[in-house]
């Protein structure tokens, strides 16, 4: 491994790959590059580690996703996760749960596709209420899978990049990527406000930050962004069974349990707009908090006189047509992004690290990602 150079000396760092961006994606790339024998990789960060959206993620994870890839991404993530201590041993994050689409709609059009990628099936709502005896049974329609759960996503992250600091990782800190450095087409590093770090390969995974990194480069993701909230409420003492993840048929809510004795809701909104992470502000509307608090209570009857705790926004982004953007930037050589996972960041996260490093290491990956092309 190369020898530390001190921060902020401004000296020339040669490293074989730079991931930029700390959060889910970005951690989880950084593990996947340094498993897969890439050494010298550097983890950039303009913050904290782990300090953009996936701070405020509620760590949801389930293959009800809004495309067939992103299902099955979500399926292989899904067994990381539940095979945690074999990458990391010691106590897992991971809550498995089970996860339910509900509806007030005879089979909506996205349980055909459920059905035949996410490893789920319909079911009665009857039955749903005689594996979750708290849950309601006035819905029309189930979609259930019994692959899903959820975990801290600020402890995952920490832990994705902690494992990956022992097999050679580098992550800096307080370091702002300021240039993707490309010469003849060919990437030869990043540009930082402590120095220039060289390497042939670079992985944008800045989520919406990632625009202002491509622009000089003539590349624009047509990121848009949707605001959401998350919120927590204290159990009713009369739940005494185990409850699952609940999620709406067009997936702008979801409830999940949560450690002790709360329980996590929130919904995220269906308009885009084009303003980022810098418009974010800490308002949560009494008319969010309304809406989420009734699909809680349609799905959960004895949560009708909880009251919120506490409760944050959150900004998912992804391109226009509401799909990630993963892989090679066709015109670049050596330059890759992962960026625009929206709601199914943590869900997918294991699996995309992984594909990114076949990709990076073999040139080619084990699922064909090329409907997510970046530049589609």
């Amino acid at each position: 491994m190369a020898a530390p150079i001190a921060k902020g000396s401004g000296m020339k760092q040669i490293r074989d790959a730079i991931v930029i961006g700390s959060g889910i994606i970005g951690s989880a790339i950084a593990f996947a590059l340094t498993r897969a024998g890439i050494r010298r990789v550097t983890l950039v960060e303009k913050g904290p580690l782990v300090s953009g959206m996936t701070r405020r993620n509620a760590g949801l994870v389930h293959p009800f996703q809004a495309h067939p890839l992103l299902c099955d991404l979500a399926n292989a993530s899904y067994d990381f996760y539940n095979q945690w201590a074999i990458s990391f041993g010691g106590k897992s994050p991971f809550v498995e749960t089970g996860a339910a689409v509900v509806s007030n709609f005879a089979a909506p059009e996205r349980f055909a596709m459920w059905n035949a990628h996410a490893n789920a099936s319909e079911i009665e709502p009857a039955a749903l209420t005689a594996r979750y005896p708290n849950v309601t049974d006035q819905f029309r329609a189930v979609m259930f899978s019994p692959r899903a759960g959820y975990a801290d996503a600020v402890i995952t992250a920490q832990a994705l990049v902690n494992t990956a600091k022992a097999n050679g990782l580098e992550v800096q800190t307080g370091t702002q990527a300021k240039q993707i450095v490309v010469k003849q087409r060919h990437v030869q590093g990043v540009q930082t406000t402590t120095g220039e770090l060289e390497a042939p390969m670079v992985v944008i995974a800045a989520g919406g930050w990632s625009e202002r990194l491509l622009a000089p480069l003539g590349i624009s993701l047509q990121l848009r962004f949707r605001r959401g909230i998350v919120e927590f409420y204290e159990q009713p003492p009369t739940i005494t069974h185990e409850l699952p993840m609940l999620l709406d048929a067009n997936s702008t809510f979801f409830f999940r349990p949560h450690p002790y004795h709360m329980s996590a809701a929130g919904r995220v909104s269906l308009e885009s707009q084009t303003q980022g992470i810098e418009s974010l502000d800490e308002f949560v509307s009494a008319s969010d908090s309304t809406s989420v608090k009734q699909f809680v209570e349609a799905c959960l009857a004895e949560f009708a006189n909880v009251s919120t705790k506490r409760a944050h926004p959150i900004l998912y982004d992804t391109p226009k047509d509401g799909l990630p953007a993963l892989g090679r930037i066709a015109n670049i050589d050596g330059l890759y992004v992962a960026v625009g996972f929206g709601t199914s960041a943590f869900a997918v996260a294991p699996a995309v690290g992984e594909t990114l490093a076949q990709l990076l290491v073999d040139g080619s990956a084990a699922r064909d990602v090329s409907s997510f092309s970046p530049l589609r």
